[in-house]
C-alpha cells in the first residue's frame, strides 16, 4: 500500500496582517511571553487621571472638586443643625405637655382625697357641690392618663399600674362613704386606708412619671441648641478661603468673582444658620427658666397645698390620735412657702396662703381644747373666715397661675422653631449655588493658565 505525501501548500496573508489576527488568538510578545495591548483600546482611568491632575491646572482641578464637596457639606451641616434644632424643641414641646399632663394627674389626686376627707367629717350623706368637686377630680384623673398614656409610649406601663391603683383608691372611698352614711365607725377606716394607699402606691408611680418626662424635656432643651455643628462650616469657609488665595498667587489674577460670590454665599448661610440656631437655644432657655419653671414649681405648690389639706382633714378624723397627719401638714406647708419664696410671685399667693395657714391654726387650737365640733365645723365652712373659703381662694388662684404657665411654655415651645424647615432649605440651595460658583470660578482660571 503506498501513502500519499503530504504537501504544504501555501496561503496568502493580507499584508500588514498576522496569523494572529486570522486565527483571533493575540500575537505573542517579546519572547512569547504575552499578548499585546490592543491597537484603538481605551486608556486606563488611571492614566486618564493622571492627565486631567497633572501639573498646576490639574491641581486646579483637585482643588475645584474639594471646593464644591466643602460647599455642599457646608449646607448638609447646616441644614441637619437646623433640622435637628427643630425636632429638639419639638420633642421638648412634647416632654413638657406631658409633664404637665403628669403634675395634673397628681394634682387632681391629692385634690381628690382633700374633698373627699373634709367633707368625710360631715358626717352622712356629702354635700351635692363636694361630690361634685370629687367625681370632677377623678374625671379629669381618667382623661389624663388615658391622654398621657397615648402622647408618650413609653410611660404606658407605669400609668397603667396607676390606673389600677386609682381604681382602688376610689373603690375604698366608695366604702367608706357607705359606712359614713350609715353612721358606721369602720368608715374612717376605709377612708384613711385609701389616703394611705394613695399615698403609698399611687403618687410615687406619678412623681416617677413626672421625673423621667423632666428629664426628657431638659435634655431636648440642651439639644436644641445644635450650634456646635456649625464648627465644620467654619472650616469649609476657611478652606474655600484658602484656595481662593491660592488661585490669585497661581494666575496673578486676584478678583475671581464666582470663587468670591461663592465664599459670600456660604458665609451668608452660615449666618443664617448659626442665628436661627442661636435664636431657637435663646428662646428655649427662657422658657426652661420661664414659663415651664414656673409651671413646675405652682404644680408643686398645689400638690403639696391639697397634701396639707387631706392632713388636716385626717387629723380631725383621727379626734386625737392624728398627731402623725399634723407633722406630715406642717411638713407640707414647709414645703409650699420655701416654693413660694421660689417663684417670687409677690405677695398675693403667699397672702392667700397665709390666710388658711392662719385658719388652720384656729382649727388645731379648738380640736386640742377640745372642742371638736367647732373645729370640724371651721375646718368645713365656705363662710368668710372658714378654712374651706381660705383654702378653696388659695387653690382656685394657683391652678390659674399654673394653667396660664403651662400655655405660656407649650405655646412658646411649638411655635419657636416653625421656620427652621424652611430655612434649612434655604441653606441647602445656597450650597448647591456655592458650589457650582466654586466650580465655574475655578474653571475660569484653568482656561485662562492655558
Amino acid at each position: 500500500m503506498t501513502s500519499t505525501p503530504t504537501t504544504n501548500i501555501p496561503v496568502a496573508v493580507p499584508a500588514g496582517s498576522s496569523s494572529g489576527a486570522r486565527t483571533g488568538v493575540g500575537a505573542a510578545g517579546p519572547g512569547g511571553a504575552g499578548p499585546r495591548t490592543i491597537a484603538g483600546s481605551l486608556p486606563g482611568a488611571r492614566s486618564i487621571a493622571g492627565r486631567l491632575l497633572h501639573g498646576t491646572p490639574g491641581r486646579m482641578r483637585l482643588f475645584a472638586l474639594l471646593g464644591a464637596v466643602a460647599a455642599v457639606l457646608l449646607g448638609g451641616v447646616s441644614a441637619n443643625a437646623l433640622l435637628a434644632s427643630q425636632a429638639a424643641v419639638e420633642r421638648a414641646a412634647n416632654n413638657t405637655a406631658q409633664v404637665v399632663r403628669a403634675q395634673s394627674i397628681h394634682v387632681d389626686l391629692l385634690r381628690a382625697d382633700a374633698v373627699a376627707t373634709n367633707a368625710f367629717l360631715v358626717g352622712g350623706l356629702e354635700s351635692a357641690e363636694s361630690r361634685s368637686s370629687y367625681d370632677e377630680a377623678l374625671g379629669r384623673v381618667a382623661s389624663g392618663l388615658s391622654e398621657a398614656a397615648a402622647a408618650q409610649p413609653a410611660d404606658g406601663n407605669a400609668l397603667g399600674e396607676l390606673a389600677k391603683r386609682v381604681q382602688t383608691y376610689a373603690a375604698l372611698v366608695e366604702q367608706a362613704r357607705a359606712n359614713n352614711r350609715l353612721g358606721l365607725p369602720v368608715g374612717a377606716q376605709y377612708l384613711k386606708q385609701a389616703s394611705a394607699g394613695l399615698r403609698t402606691d399611687a403618687i410615687p408611680i406619678v412623681e416617677q412619671v413626672v421625673s423621667a418626662n423632666e428629664q426628657r424635656a431638659q435634655a431636648e432643651f440642651d439639644r436644641s441648641n445644635s450650634s456646635l455643628q456649625l464648627l465644620v462650616g467654619v472650616v469649609c469657609v476657611i478652606g474655600l478661603v484658602a484656595l481662593a488665595v491660592w488661585l490669585a498667587r497661581r494666575t496673578h489674577r486676584y478678583l475671581n468673582p464666582s470663587l468670591t460670590g461663592a465664599v459670600v454665599v456660604l458665609l451668608a448661610a452660615l449666618v443664617v444658620a448659626a442665628t436661627q440656631i442661636s435664636g431657637v437655644a435663646t428662646a428655649t432657655r427662657d422658657v426652661s427658666r420661664g414659663d415651664y419653671q414656673r409651671a413646675v414649681t405652682l404644680a408643686d405648690i398645689t400638690t403639696a397645698a391639697n397634701d396639707a389639706r387631706s392632713n388636716e382633714s385626717l387629723t380631725l378624723i383621727s379626734r386625737g390620735s392624728g398627731a402623725d397627719n399634723e407633722k406630715a401638714w406642717k411638713v407640707d406647708r414647709e414645703r409650699v412657702d420655701q416654693r413660694l419664696a421660689d417663684l417670687g410671685r409677690g405677695s398675693t399667693l403667699t397672702d392667700l396662703w397665709t390666710r388658711y395657714a392662719n385658719v388652720h391654726a384656729q382649727v388645731r387650737r379648738l380640736d386640742d381644747n377640745g372642742s371638736w365640733d367647732q373645729a370640724v365645723t371651721l375646718s368645713t365652712s365656705t363662710g368668710s373666715d372658714g378654712a374651706a373659703r381660705a383654702y378653696a381662694a388659695f387653690d382656685d388662684r394657683v391652678a390659674s397661675d399654673r394653667d396660664t404657665a403651662r400655655k405660656a411654655a407649650v405655646g412658646t415651645l411649638e411655635g419657636t422653631a416653625g421656620s427652621a424647615g424652611v430655612w434649612a432649605a434655604l441653606v441647602a440651595l445656597a450650597a448647591l449655588v456655592a458650589a457650582w460658583l466654586v466650580v465655574r470660578g475655578v474653571g475660569q482660571r484653568i482656561e485662562e493658565y492655558r
